[in-house]
């Protein structure tokens, strides 16, 4: 580190505001990066005269990925972060070249997202489902578990819908992989027992819970109903099980659920010894409701029903509706999917809506590209009731600040225009790509602390970052600029214009073409350890 500042051209001047700095008592603090850090040169690249369009504002937390389209959301809370996990359907929309309706039928990954503070979100992965379960087409709906097992490790069980056609399971002991197909095949299928006499019309759309004594549960199916004793108000279409010891097996007879306008999207929660079952309503005729069971679910509205004993039909109740369509909440009419999750003290609602594809003017040329939102749920733990709730593009408040003096992830963000994220399996490293001169990276709420004085940037390629603060537009406090050489990533650093302290939004904006960013860090170096 010593080697970097004594390298730098304005060293002079930045001493001096070191100085200065200490005396108003702020802390120093070093890079965490492995290896040297490399002092950035000019090699006359420029971030161009525009900036590339994003399609989320600073001021608004939903969706949580500005550049993704993914539905069906699930997660789970490992290490004091959440992941988020949900249906590609990016995947659709590129095969589609960003045309027409969304067929679900390219999607055959899962897309994860993390957070720790509820505003900036990490990309993590893609998990690539159908080549690790080959006997699959597609994978839709997720639902995840995770437990602590007999080796020591927590286990993830990442349950998918092949389509309509069954229910399949993944395994891995990290929430982004590798991950394993134990089964080998379905899970769930209409060809088993309990559900070849009696099939579910379509057999996907999984939501697992682990409850208090360890047990894992697993609700499905959907679709209109198949038999004669059924009807629109009770499809028949809803089925739940005991998993296994092993989560990967069904341990019980299957049982209906007696739901009301049942259709898709199931998802298991279990509060205070009761098991929480949700799900996406259907089209029926609602005329046939009882009026004493007060208003009707809307039509594709989300709906819960509560039981204790879960393999005893006639001990599930009927909850009633607690998001109505996202025509209701300001956004075009599309089907629907939530996740409820408890994360710190709050119950947070993920859902899905078209808010992403409407924020690109893409309504008139695609359909059914669907985004992720959240807002928060109240949940009366002690009666188990939840209480109706919105969407809204304001989303969320962020619950803790970023620590811009910690060793950050470069494909986390708030908001982003014009780049791409990938994953690197083979060396377990995700990274932001395809960046063009213009692209941006936005996010929020970045704690300096006391003071930073400096920056670095883990990086491949040739291009430069920008650092700005507060707006995207403002003048920079950092730069770097950098040509690497070979496949490998070399970390280049500057001081900052400024020390910077407090908190900030924090940019960065990229010129030059084709490299990739890993990791950023800002430090405080002290005058007594940049003299040594």
């Amino acid at each position: 580190m010593k080697k970097f500042l004594k390298r730098t051209v304005a060293m002079a001047l930045v001493l001096s505001a070191l100085i200065s700095a200490t005396a108003c008592g702020a802390s120093a603090s070093e890079f965490s990066f492995k290896g040297d850090i490399k002092p950035t040169e000019d090699f006359g690249y420029s971030v161009g005269d525009s900036l590339t369009k994003a399609f989320k504002e600073m001021s608004e937390n939903n969706p949580i990925s500005s550049d993704i389209f993914f539905a069906d959301p699930t997660a789970v809370e490992y290490d004091g972060r959440l992941y988020i996990y949900g249906t590609n359907d990016s995947q659709e929309f590129t095969a589609k070249g960003g045309f027409g309706s969304n067929g679900y039928g390219s999607i055959n990954t899962l897309a994860c997202f993390s957070t720790d503070d509820m505003s900036n979100f990490r990309y993590e992965c893609t998990v690539p489902v159908c080549e690790i379960a080959t006997w699959a087409g597609c994978s839709w709906a997720p639902s995840i578990v995770a437990r602590k097992e007999s080796d020591g490790k927590t286990h993830f069980y990442l349950y998918f819908a092949n389509s309509g056609a069954n229910i399949g399971v993944l395994t891995s002991t990290s929430p982004t992989g590798p991950w394993t197909d134990p089964v080998g095949g379905p899970l769930v299928h209409n060809g088993m027992p309990g559900l070849s006499d009696d099939p579910v019309s379509w057999c996907f759309d999984p939501g697992v819970v682990i409850d208090e004594n360890g047990t894992g549960w697993i609700a499905f199916g959907g679709g209109d109903p198949m038999h004669s004793d059924e009807n629109g108000m009770r499809t028949g279409n809803c089925r739940i099980a005991k998993l296994g010891k092993d989560l990967v097996s069904i341990d019980s007879e299957i049982v209906k659920v007696p739901t009301y306008f049942h259709f898709e999207a199931n998802e298991l929660n279990y509060i205070n010894g009761t098991y929480v079952l949700t799900y996406c309503s259907n089209y029926a005729d609602r005329s046939m409701w009882p009026v004493t069971m007060g208003a009707a679910p809307q039509t594709c509205s989300m709906c819960y029903m509560t039981s204790k004993t879960p393999l005893e039909p006639e001990s599930w109740q009927w909850g009633g509706e607690y998001l109505t369509n996202p025509n209701q909440h300001g956004y075009p009419f599309s089907n629907n999917h939530s996740h409820l999750q408890k994360f710190g003290d709050k119950y947070y609602l993920m859902y899905q809506n078209v808010s992403l594809l409407e924020n690109m003017d893409k309504l008139a040329s695609a359909d059914g590209f669907r985004s992720i939102g959240i807002d928060l749920c109240e949940v009366d733990e002690e009666n188990v009731v939840l209480s109706p709730s919105k969407m809204t593009d304001a989303g969320v408040e962020q619950i803790k600040k970023l620590d811009a003096l910690a060793l950050q992830e470069g494909e986390t963000m708030h908001t982003a225009a014009g780049l791409t994220y990938y994953r690197d399996t083979e060396n377990d490293v995700a990274f932001v790509s395809n960046i063009s001169a213009g692209d941006w990276i936005g996010l929020t709420d970045v704690d300096f602390g006391s003071g930073a004085n400096a920056f670095a940037a883990r990086v491949r390629g040739n291009g430069m970052i920008e650092v700005r603060l507060d707006k995207v537009d403002s003048e920079p406090v950092a730069s770097i600029q950098f040509k690497t050489e070979g496949d490998g990533f070399e970390v280049i650093g500057c001081d900052t214009l400024k020390d910077i302290s407090g908190t900030h939004d924090l940019f960065f904006v990229f010129g030059g073409n084709g490299f990739v960013f890993d990791q950023w860090q800002f430090a405080y170096i002290s005058a007594d350890s940049a003299e040594q």
